[in-house]
């Protein structure tokens, strides 16, 4: 399953990582990693995923949790 979050500057993912985990990535790029879902949806929310963009644009309304984001199976 993959989460999904519209921004200006693509489509940010959640999903599983290959070696355990969670990964945020935009587009095809890694932003981050976390034990669990939830965890990267916080860090979103809180400006605080790894992407400079995303995180210093408080104009920017953020999910604010992870059932808030899209869902792909």
């Amino acid at each position: 399953m993959k989460y999904y979050y519209k921004t200006p500057f693509g489509i940010l993912y959640i999903s599983t990582a290959p070696y355990g985990g969670y990964n945020l990535n935009l587009e095809e790029d890694t932003i981050n990693w976390a034990n669990t879902p939830d965890e990267l949806a916080q860090q979103v929310y809180e400006c605080a995923s790894g992407l400079e963009d995303l995180d210093n644009n408080t104009s920017i309304l953020k999910p604010k949790d992870l059932d808030e984001w899209q869902v792909r199976l």
